[in-house]
């Protein structure tokens, strides 16, 4: 009788599993924000920084924010890390940022190659470092920025940024592919420019007068 009882519970807990698996949504990108809790150009921008990372260094982190979920939170993630199979097959060295609106809570998933320089103590520190303080003030974008950018260092080598880092869209080049100039640099970019285009004029002007000096046509 325990052996079928077993058996039931076994067969019950794989039809649950694949009902969640499939509650999956597919992957689209690298940034996915199921709450509308980003603008368009946050989440443009998030996935242009995500995908220049995966490009530079075959390390793939997936973002999702979900406004709900019937599940836990940590098993949410799980699930999204195995559907998705975030991070390629031979290097296996993906990870998922996981954020429940409703619950509050976040959680990182971290594929096997990446576990050695990201356990789960210093996962929990960067959560509470770099994403707790901004989620408090409902800052989605700074806080999942600030948290991507500490991953990002550790995984490389690097020391994570600054807590009190300041984030925009436009100032961060890595982000967006971009550059943001200072007025001060397009105003003397205009200057150099205004004074190439005159000297030119005057070099142009002069040659044209030693021709007619040479032809004997130059009347001063």
């Amino acid at each position: 009788m325990k052996k079928v009882l077993f058996a039931i519970l076994i067969n019950f807990w794989g039809i649950f599993s694949a009902i969640s698996a499939n509650s999956i949504p597919p992957a689209k990108g690298h940034m996915h924000d199921f709450a509308s809790k980003l603008t368009k150009q946050e989440v443009d921008s998030m996935n242009s920084m995500l995908k220049m990372y995966y490009l530079r260094t075959k390390a793939k982190i997936a973002v999702i924010i979900e406004q709900q979920s019937d599940e836990d939170p940590y098993d949410r993630s799980l699930n999204y890390a195995r559907t998705w199979k975030v991070g390629t097959k031979d290097s296996n060295n993906g990870l998922v940022f996981y954020i429940n609106v409703e619950k509050r809570k976040a959680q990182i998933q971290v594929a096997n190659r990446l576990q050695g320089v990201l356990p789960d103590g210093k996962v929990g520190e960067i959560l509470r470092n770099y994403w707790v303080p901004s989620a408090k003030e409902d800052q989605y974008y700074e806080g999942i920025y600030k948290t991507v950018s500490a991953l990002m260092n550790i995984i490389e080598g690097k020391n994570p940024p600054p807590i009190d880092m300041s984030v925009t869209i436009s100032q961060n080049a890595h982000e967006t592919g971009g550059f943001k100039i200072p007025f001060w640099v397009h105003l003397i970019l205009i200057v150099v420019i205004s004074i190439q285009i005159y000297s030119l004029k005057f070099d142009l002007k002069g040659a044209q007068q030693l021709k007619k000096v040479e032809k004997g046509e130059l009347i001063l």
